[in-house]
């Protein structure tokens, strides 16, 4: 799991200027390169976190993985222009997804919240609201 981000970055360089990857439409090669180079660090040290959280909490490191991927959905989640209450519900759905495939609840809860700042605890606030009599 450990690279090196300056080859990986030297790498996506060197096959965006020899046209094996796309490249932007306004040419500037070096913002996107920078970009994937952020990404990448971004990413390490989501890898470095999410390995510290779950090596504390005892999971083994055979689900390393799985907890890894539950991070990134919530990275993904987080980035995206939700509204903070869809947001919430879409990270409750996936915290209930990764539990159904056998992951410690607990430990989901504790790296929405330690690392996104997602309170996914306590009682799911209902989204719809029940019409009025009439």
């Amino acid at each position: 799991m450990g690279r090196d981000i300056d080859a990986v970055c030297a790498r996506y360089e060197r096959k965006l200027r020899a046209g094996r990857t796309q490249a932007r439409r306004d040419g500037d090669t070096e913002s996107q390169v920078g970009a994937f180079r952020k990404a990448q660090e971004a990413d390490r040290d989501l890898r470095t976190c999410v390995s510290q959280l779950i090596s504390s909490a005892g999971v083994p490191s055979i689900q390393w993985l799985f907890y890894y991927d539950f991070a990134r959905r919530m990275s993904r989640l987080c980035r995206s222009d939700m509204a903070g209450d869809v947001r919430v519900s879409e990270a409750r759905m996936q915290l209930e997804v990764w539990v159904a495939r056998g992951l410690k609840r607990t430990v989901l809860e504790e790296i929405a919240s330690t690392l996104f700042t997602l309170t996914l605890t306590g009682p799911i606030p209902t989204l719809a609201q029940s019409p009025e009599r009439t």
